[in-house]
């Protein structure tokens, strides 16, 4: 009789090989992301041992952390790093008082798209006349971890979905890093078609060792492969 294993650790499999991460925190020192540069740059040399070909550096602007456009870009240009990894800048904007659209379309993700994230346990009260403004300036927004925000139903989903709004997955929430109803969300988004993009949301080597050392069911493997697959065909 022959046993194979039920589940496989994301290091031992090839769900990073060729990989675009679309959300990070490792530009050092500006968040409650990477604190150091050295710590940076031993996450980028991992992400390369496991094939990551691009990353998106996306810091928070939000009331916590109000970085400004200039600033990130000034310590961004100022990163050393000369890896084989593609390096690019945008932000992670909240939707809180302190949103500006005019500032926040100074750091776009790949070209004409933003990424937004609002609190996890309460919308904000004016979170879709946002995501309009966004879409009539002419930019593509796009919802970070959708399956974290507690107050979110699968109706919310849908209606968010049927507007155009883009959802990131993020990948280790379906190792159930972040919980099981975050875990039970992100597979029934992935399930439902709704995910349009994916990034790791790594914040510390920690973080991202822990997913590294995750688990899946080969099964969600196999179907998160095929989601990036299809993703790097679309994106050419």
């Amino acid at each position: 009789m022959f046993f194979f294993k039920s589940k496989i650790k994301v290091s031992e499999s090839a769900l990073l090989n060729d990989f675009t991460d679309c959300h990070c925190h490792l530009l050092p020192g500006v968040d409650d992301g990477v604190k150091t540069v050295e710590n940076t740059l031993r996450i980028l040399d991992m992400m390369h041992r496991h094939g990551v070909r691009e990353v998106w550096l996306t810091p928070h602007i939000m009331e916590e952390h109000p970085n400004s456009p200039e600033d990130l870009q000034h310590r961004f240009e100022s990163l050393p790093y000369d890896g084989p990894i593609q390096l690019h800048l945008a932000a992670e904007h909240m939707i809180d008082r302190e949103f500006c659209l005019e500032r926040a379309s100074k750091l776009p993700l790949q070209g004409d798209k933003l990424l937004v994230e609002t609190s996890y346990f309460n919308p904000p009260i004016n979170m879709k006349e946002t995501l309009r403004d966004i879409k009539v300036s002419g930019l593509h927004p796009v919802l970070a971890h959708p399956c974290r925000y507690q107050y979110m139903e699968p109706e919310d989903y849908e209606e968010l979905h049927s507007l155009g709004i883009i959802f990131q997955l993020n990948i280790p929430a379906l190792t159930g890093i972040y919980g099981p109803a975050a875990e039970k969300n992100a597979q029934w988004l992935l399930d439902k078609g709704y995910y349009s993009l994916a990034g790791t949301d790594t914040h510390s080597v920690t973080h991202f060792r822990h997913f590294l050392d995750s688990k899946m069911p080969k099964k969600l493997m196999r179907k998160i492969e095929r989601f990036l697959e299809e993703l790097k065909q679309q994106q050419g």
